[in-house]
């Protein structure tokens, strides 16, 4: 059994109608071509249902979504964009968190309904986009159900160390920056009984607004007066990172306008930046392609699964490990903006990654 949800929107002045799903991805194409012409062909429906649909949305919202003029293509109005990036922001911030109560649900509906079709591989995972695209791989091809649910590197682990989960994917920058964070897992993971799987590695930066306007070129600039910031979630690996990088920039989070607004996805951070909400996020570069973003690489990262040595034997993760080597996942992960799939499936013990000793754990 599987559980997808999706979100609708209703709209209207006097009384709201069920949107098309359609408007939004007319609005999308639009943006991009700057044609309806062109958008209705990149959709797939004809010129006359495009043009259809969006005279009656600005019927009904009684203000044009787009301005139409002859020789000079489609351009959106203020509301269109407004629309437009309304939709890809909620999308962006409620789209994990759905995907991770359907598979909460499945779980709950099998066991009601006694279908026995054995346990799902269970992973609790920091957010990345490679991370679905395994899953669904794994779904598709070798037809191993998943139970993906996205937290934070440190809920991960814990959860694994709880039984909560068969793996825990979790992120550690390269050089200096990564051997300062790694003890911070030493509790939730043991050298003796765990190890590690290679997933990807993956560049992180700083999110700026098209063009860079506020001319930012490192975590120090992120102090500027004028400027709007979004943060991720205490806990994220993302978030200790960022923390970690003003600690050396010398700069205190109090400085930072926003480092309290804070969001659980990349794609959350990229799509509130994208749509005016903040000038700048930190976060992997895939995120801020797909917005449109100027990136600002500040370091490279692994991304690690963490499970017990004993399960790799276990049918569904072998098959997991050998989907990571296999040359699709290779391609389609490092197709994405900032990401290195060339070492993914590597097993490797936990103590070459992380550092145990009597040294004291940075928190």
């Amino acid at each position: 059994m599987e559980i997808r949800f999706g979100l609708h929107w209703s709209l209207g002045l006097a009384q709201a109608e069920t949107v098309e799903p359609e408007l939004f991805r007319l609005l999308q194409y639009m943006h991009e071509r700057g044609s309806l012409q062109a958008a209705a062909k990149d959709q797939g429906v004809s010129y006359r249902y495009a043009w259809g649909l969006l005279r009656k949305w600005q019927r009904v919202i009684g203000q044009p979504l787009a301005r139409l003029e002859r020789g000079r293509g489609a351009t959106l109005t203020p509301l269109g964009q407004k629309l437009l990036w309304g939709q890809r922001r909620i999308n962006a911030r409620l789209g994990p968190e759905l995907e991770s109560l359907g598979s909460e649900l499945a779980a709950e509906l099998r066991a009601v309904l006694q279908v026995d079709s054995g346990p799902p591989l269970r992973i609790y995972a920091s957010h990345g986009l490679a991370i679905p695209l395994l899953r669904d791989l794994l779904q598709a091809q070798r037809g191993i159900r998943v139970d993906l649910q996205f937290r934070g590197s440190l809920d991960s682990v814990r959860l694994l160390r709880g039984s909560k989960c068969d793996l825990a994917g979790f992120h550690l920058p390269d050089g200096a920056l990564g051997a300062r964070l790694a003890p911070r897992f030493r509790r939730s993971l043991d050298p003796n009984s765990d190890v590690l799987i290679h997933a990807v590695r993956r560049r992180q930066g700083i999110m700026a607004a098209q063009a860079n306007p506020k001319r930012i070129e490192s975590v120090a600039d992120l102090a500027k007066d004028s400027l709007r910031f979004v943060n991720r979630q205490p806990g994220s690996g993302t978030r200790m990172i960022l923390d970690l990088l003003l600690e050396e920039a010398a700069v205190v989070p109090e400085a930072i306008h926003g480092y309290s607004t804070e969001e659980f996805t990349h794609m959350a951070v990229a799509a509130i930046v994208a749509s005016g909400g903040a000038d700048a996020g930190f976060g992997i570069e895939a995120a801020a392609r797909h917005f449109g973003l100027h990136f600002i690489s500040v370091t490279w990262e692994n991304y690690w699964f963490a499970l017990p040595r004993d399960t790799l034997s276990k049918s569904a993760v072998s098959e997991l490990v050998s989907m990571l080597r296999s040359a699709e996942f290779k391609s389609q992960a490092g197709a994405l903006p900032g990401y290195d799939a060339a070492q993914a499936g590597t097993i490797v013990p936990v103590d070459s990654v992380i550092a145990y000793s009597n040294a004291p754990v940075v928190w």
